[in-house]
């Protein structure tokens, strides 16, 4: 073989040897370059409810496995889906059913959550109705005095559309986005509960377990009960509570190497302490 040509081909082949190690293998393994070592990733993206959860589950596993690195990120339940079917995620993170146009797509229950209607602690409203909700978040009931309460406007921090919880009171009201009438929109539950702490005349949705949390931690909230029954985790647990949403991991295609490995352990035992530190129901049905 001449010797030239020989040289150029080895360097070629080199070359294309790099470039092959830096492609993800199934369930987001790399090789780094030099060295041989695995450094195998994970996008998970998804529901704001979520995140906070996967966050801590996805630590005590990158601890349990050598040069495993797993990316979360809080971006709404569909914005999470549409990560998945572009290719930006392994899974996504969703806090609601899975929607007819979903049915292709692979789900995994974690546990189950319900959407609290909070207001400040001084309100004297303990609970709303159905039709009442309906009423207020159209725009039809204004005032807290249309409620028995003393006169003030209502004002209502609605959630950014795409989020599960606004999805899930639409759904249970029979109402369309366009129908809303609010004054803000919010995106974190954080962000929610602190709006309320701050107004006595506010009203807004926050996932149950985070608002129960901050209610245990002595924010000026109140969670009201709909259609007769309390807001609790307790009535999440024994399926009373009516505003209450399974929360998944999504995937694909059926789950396999490190996505499959991912899945698993989050919807095990495991991690049932971390589940409940966040106030979910773990899902044993």
């Amino acid at each position: 073989m001449n010797r030239r040509y020989g040289a150029k081909s080895r360097a070629h082949f080199a070359a294309a040897m790099v470039l092959l190690s830096l492609v993800p293998t199934q369930g987001g393994a790399q090789t780094s370059p030099g060295t041989g070592v695995p450094q195998r990733s994970l996008v998970v993206t998804g529901s704001s409810t979520v995140s906070p959860l996967m966050t801590d589950i996805a630590r005590r596993f990158e601890g349990m496995h050598r040069g495993v690195s797993i990316e979360v990120r809080a971006v709404g339940s569909a914005r999470g889906i549409a990560d998945l079917r572009a290719g930006a995620a392994h899974i996504a993170m969703v806090a609601r059913q899975l929607v007819d146009s979903e049915r292709e797509l692979f789900a995994f229950p974690l546990c189950r959550d319900g959407a609290a209607i909070v207001v400040h602690r001084a309100n004297p409203v303990t609970g709303l109705s159905s039709h009442q909700l309906a009423e207020m978040v159209t725009g039809r009931i204004s005032d807290w005095k249309q409620l028995g309460a003393p006169a003030g406007a209502i004002r209502l921090a609605w959630r950014t559309e795409g989020q599960a919880i606004p999805d899930l009171v639409l759904q249970q009201l029979k109402l369309k986005p366009e129908q809303i009438r609010s004054h803000t929109t919010i995106f974190e539950n954080t962000d929610a509960v602190a709006f309320v702490a701050n107004d006595r005349n506010a009203i807004t949705l926050a996932a149950l377990g985070v608002a129960e949390r901050s209610l245990k931690s002595g924010a000026p909230i109140k969670l009201l009960a709909y259609q007769g029954i309390p807001a609790s985790t307790r009535a999440v647990r024994d399926h009373t509570y009516l505003l209450s949403r399974p929360l998944l991991l999504v995937t694909r295609s059926t789950p396999t190497g490190l996505q499959k490995q991912l899945v698993d352990y989050a919807a095990s035992a495991a991690v049932i302490d971390l589940k409940e530190k966040h106030g979910f129901v773990p899902y044993q049905e």
